[in-house]
Order: structure tokens, then sequence, then C-alpha cells
């Protein structure tokens, strides 16, 4: 998504079990000092969760959390997808992509086998795959 360069970055993440609630809190408590590096502030838009009454965790504001993760993925300027395996994560990363996104996934059973298809989508929207 086009933004100017004081606008915050907005961050989505998609999938709250471990690692992503883990990602939430390095988000939030190092939050300035990420801005700081980055010359930008970052904002966390959403965590996409299949229960959000199943998140504990206290670092994740509960107006954060969501069942609507295609919505989240259009909402976003980097979409962190960190719920595995091959569908429905194909289909979020691919949405996000559409939506002007940048993408985040250790997911390498998604690269294996959709990684062409979503390393064009990434070219031809001019987004960067990480």
């Amino acid at each position: 998504m086009a933004q100017d360069n004081q606008a915050p970055i907005r961050i989505a993440l998609l999938g709250a079990g471990t690692v992503g609630s883990q990602t939430a809190r390095l988000i939030v408590e190092q939050r300035e000092d990420l801005s700081q590096r980055i010359g930008r502030d970052i904002e966390l838009v959403g965590v996409a969760c299949l229960n959000p009454d199943e998140v504990t965790v206290p670092w994740i504001a509960r107006s954060l959390l969501t069942t609507a993760t295609a919505g989240l993925c259009t909402r976003a300027d980097i979409v962190i997808e960190l719920i595995g395996g091959l569908e429905p994560a194909r289909t979020f990363v691919l949405r996000a992509i559409e939506s002007g996104a940048c993408v985040v996934t250790a997911n390498k059973a998604l690269l294996a086998e959709h990684g062409p298809e979503i390393y064009r989508a990434a070219e031809k929207r001019g987004v960067d795959i990480y």
C-alpha cells in the first residue's frame, strides 16, 4: 500500500501461537527502538487467530485480535505470516500481495510448494517477500 514517508508502517500478524505471540511482544516492547532505527513509527494493526478468547498474553491488546484474516491482510504495509501450512496461508499471502503489502514468512512448505507463484505475484505488484 502506498503511503507517505511520515505515516506509520502498519504491521499485521497472521497467527497468535507461540511464534506469533512472541513476535507481537517484540513489536510492542521494542516499538520505540524499531521506529527510531527505521525513521518511521510502526503500528501493529491486528493479530489474526482462530479463537481470540484463547489468546491470553498481556502484550496483545484484545482490540487487535481478529478472526477476519483476509480483511487484515488488506490493511497492512507488512504482513507477517506465522500460521504455517499451505492453505489458507497461500491465500492470505496472495491477498496481502494483491493489496500492496510486503510479506514476511518462515513457511518453508508454502515457499517450496507455491514459491514461484508467490514471487511472481510479488514482482508484478512491486512488493517484497522476506
